[in-house]
């Protein structure tokens, strides 16, 4: 079994490079002190697992397909865990039984565990991505145990934002002065997916919803910055004037943001030998602008040098007294 770990609560374990007989004991001992539950699966399957933690939240991926029955009985509630773990299918098949919910998810749904009742799960080649809380995180904002056992559609609104928000998680748990901020993001999102109403609501609209919803913009512009404020607000069911509102609270707009990136794909354009034969007003209409002036002037205030010069030179750093400034 592998298992790396680094200052960013970061835990990889892989059991295929163990010889099959020891995969079952290491795969039993992962669920009974990391997962809480008691496990029966083959002898010979290899898992990988991939952890990120910090306190108050633990994200884990299973990387590879999972066949296997665990389960939590009254016994082992003595152990006396009080989390709540959302799991969201991503292939193969699984189910859950807790108290009067048998839930049998599809392909994007959620399921939720509440660790303080007997519960039982079954995987057959199943991956998936679960996202476990204290359940007194989400007790202020939602009534957590009424959900215990039941599915989540995967059309959720707040699950499909929940889904985004998660998938750069890593990299922000590693930052300390944002893993506090992330967990309560989580916690909103959570909580608004299982069914929030009332003040949990409005306080979870108000923290969670708005970080998410950010981040699925700044991804959306990251795959494709030629797209408009309106083209943007479209996709994601909201108004101009909210998009705007939320990259002013990032402390910029909207249009810098956009400019920004437009003209890292300039750059990277510039650099590539795949667009050795384009020409500058090529690249600068291909990265979004309409205008060539405007981007010859936005890219020299930005990189220090003018795209013709970039291009010849290599970059800033070959241009004598030249540097690249920080992005």
């Amino acid at each position: 079994m592998t298992a790396e770990q680094g200052a960013s609560s970061s835990l990889r374990i892989a059991t295929g490079d163990l010889p099959p007989a020891r995969r079952l004991p290491a795969l039993r001992d992962l669920f009974d002190r990391s997962i809480g539950m008691d496990i029966a699966a083959e002898d010979d399957q290899p898992v990988d697992l991939q952890i990120n933690a910090v306190p108050g939240l633990r994200r884990a991926v299973m990387l590879r397909p999972f066949t296997a029955r665990a389960a939590r009985p009254s016994p082992r509630l003595s152990d006396g865990d009080d989390t709540v773990c959302l799991m969201i299918k991503s292939g193969g098949q699984m189910a859950l039984c807790q108290g009067r919910h048998e839930t049998v998810p599809d392909v994007g749904d959620g399921m939720l565990l509440v660790y303080r009742h007997p519960s039982q799960l079954f995987f057959q080649q199943a991956t998936y991505l679960s996202l476990r809380v204290p359940l007194q995180a989400l007790a202020m904002l939602v009534d957590v145990e009424a959900a215990a056992g039941r599915r989540i559609t995967g059309e959720t609104a707040a699950l499909v934002l929940l889904r985004h928000y998660v998938a750069s998680l890593p990299d922000r748990l590693a930052d300390p002065t944002l893993s506090g901020l992330v967990a309560t993001h989580v916690y909103d999102l959570m909580a608004l997916a299982i069914g929030a109403t009332g003040e949990g609501r409005e306080i979870a609209r108000g923290r969670g919803v708005r970080a998410a919803r950010l981040e699925t913009i700044k991804a959306d512009l990251a795959r494709d910055a030629s797209q408009s404020i309106d083209e943007i607000a479209r996709r994601q069911g909201v108004t101009p004037r909210y998009v705007q509102i939320l990259f002013e609270e990032l402390g910029t707009t909207f249009g810098e943001f956009v400019t920004a990136r437009r003209l890292d794909v300039a750059r990277s354009m510039l650099r590539s030998p795949r667009y050795a034969e384009w020409s500058i007003a090529g690249i600068a209409f291909e990265s979004g602008f309409r205008d060539l002036s405007h981007f010859n002037r936005r890219f020299r205030r930005r990189f220090g040098v003018t795209p013709s010069e970039f291009r010849r030179h290599g970059g800033p750093g070959a241009i004598p007294g030249i540097t690249l400034q920080s992005d």
